[in-house]
């Protein structure tokens, strides 16, 4: 089964990116969370796309998970008619998905000309404005903050990123974020975070400035990003044309997060379909995207980076290597998963959202070919992780902006209580 990159009929509309462009509209399209109880129920599931325009808005992991699906207003019914038939638990967490979405891109006018503000977190921002944000932070610290252009995506747009080093002799923190174009909460939250540690006068923040140094890159996939932002909101690979074709015309698009080259092409839902969400190229390291972030990380000296983090959405969880199998585990494990469970013990205090933590093929699925994986597996950093931020299902990938700072504040909170816990286990000597 080829789950479609473009949904026939309903996602003709899609083409390049223009300023004035109207985006794709999902008027009445209903959000639906299925409950898979066995496997086949799954393969039932999975066989619903081949005759329906049915959007998975997650892997399909397998049997005993949930999974959120996206559905135009005319098929509706025969959907969930088919659920019912196979006796799937479901419901409706999404009843008009783009009143959502323009809840979400407020005060902006989502799929027009946009207005051009300073970055801000109460509401969302599109490229420009977060490199503009970059710019200024770097001018504003000149002491402190080093900009780089990383290298450029395969449209040609700049990947960027800073460096904040307080003193000399510091170990670093690496922080990466949107590298799926659709999780629009990675790259606010961690632009949030980066913004109070330069200017908060909160005693753990300074601590967190002055020990340690950052390496921040906010928008790993730019092409993907802007088409998210000028397009189609549910685009999640970057831009380049794979080569082959579906029925709604030339497939785009590489999973950035499947295309690195740790146990690449091991296991993943769907990795070698080219027009699928989750297709993780013809071979490794063939993305500019990916390639640019290889060599950034590798212009440090070894032992330098002690951290490594990848920002992502949705399901609240702090996921640790390895993702390509539920048997094989690293051997720092048990420290590793102390860390992770500091960070969920500190993102709780606020709001009581409550974070798992675990290795990523065990605990979310069997997955190759991510940053997370090469940045251990490779590079030997000592900690890496993938943290995926709110929520478990309601809103996805699609939160409302009346939450980014309250996801700032339980990311910020993990974070502080997470190195702290490194410290004390020696991670930092």
């Amino acid at each position: 089964m080829k789950v479609l990159l473009i949904l026939v009929g309903c996602w003709a509309l899609l083409g390049v990116i223009g300023a004035n462009q109207l985006a794709a509209r999902y008027d009445d399209f209903k959000v639906y969370r299925v409950n898979v109880k066995d496997a086949q129920q799954l393969s039932e599931f999975i066989k619903l796309g081949d005759n329906l325009p049915l959007r998975y808005l997650s892997e399909l992991k397998g049997p005993g998970h949930s999974y959120n699906v996206v559905i135009d207003p005319a098929n509706q019914a025969k959907l969930e008619s088919q659920f019912n038939f196979l006796e799937l638990d479901f419901s409706c967490v999404i009843e008009d998905l783009q009143s959502v979405l323009e809840e979400e891109s407020q005060p902006q006018t989502f799929g027009m000309e946009r207005i051009r503000t300073e970055m801000d977190w109460t509401q969302y921002h599109d490229l420009p404005v977060i490199y503009s944000w970059l710019k200024k932070i770097a001018f504003n610290n000149r002491r402190l903050v080093k900009s780089y252009v990383i290298g450029r995506s395969y449209e040609r747009r700049p990947i960027r990123a800073v460096k904040i080093s307080f003193k000399p002799g510091n170990k670093a923190i690496f922080v990466e974020s949107n590298i799926h174009a659709i999780e629009w909460i990675s790259s606010a939250t961690t632009t949030c975070f980066f913004e109070n540690l330069l200017n908060s006068s909160d005693e753990k923040m300074k601590n967190l400035l002055e020990n340690y140094d950052w390496i921040f890159v906010p928008v790993l996939n730019p092409d993907g990003f802007e088409y998210s932002h000028n397009v189609e909101r549910l685009w999640r690979k970057n831009r380049r044309p794979t080569g082959f074709r579906n029925a709604s015309g030339p497939c785009y698009g590489i999973d950035l997060n499947r295309n690195f080259d740790y146990k690449w092409g091991v296991s993943g839902f769907n990795f070698d379909v080219p027009c699928d969400h989750w297709y993780g190229g013809a071979k490794p390291n063939s993305e500019p995207e990916v390639i640019a972030l290889e060599s950034f990380v590798n212009s440090f000296d070894n032992d330098y980076i002690r951290m490594y983090l990848a920002v992502h959405s949705f399901g609240q969880f702090v996921l640790l290597p390895y993702g390509h199998s539920i048997t094989e585990f690293p051997p720092n494990y048990d420290q590793m998963m102390r860390i992770a469970t500091a960070f969920a013990d500190g993102a709780r205090v606020k709001y009581g959202t409550e974070f798992l933590s675990g290795a990523s093929g065990l605990l979310n699925y069997v997955v190759s070919g991510t940053a997370n994986d090469w940045a251990y597996g490779v590079k030997n950093i000592p900690f890496t992780a993938t943290i995926e931020l709110r929520d478990r299902g309601q809103y996805g990938f699609f939160l409302p902006t009346s939450q980014i700072l309250e996801v700032c504040y339980e990311f910020t909170d993990g974070l502080v209580a997470m190195v702290a816990k490194a410290q004390e286990e020696g991670l930092f000597d």
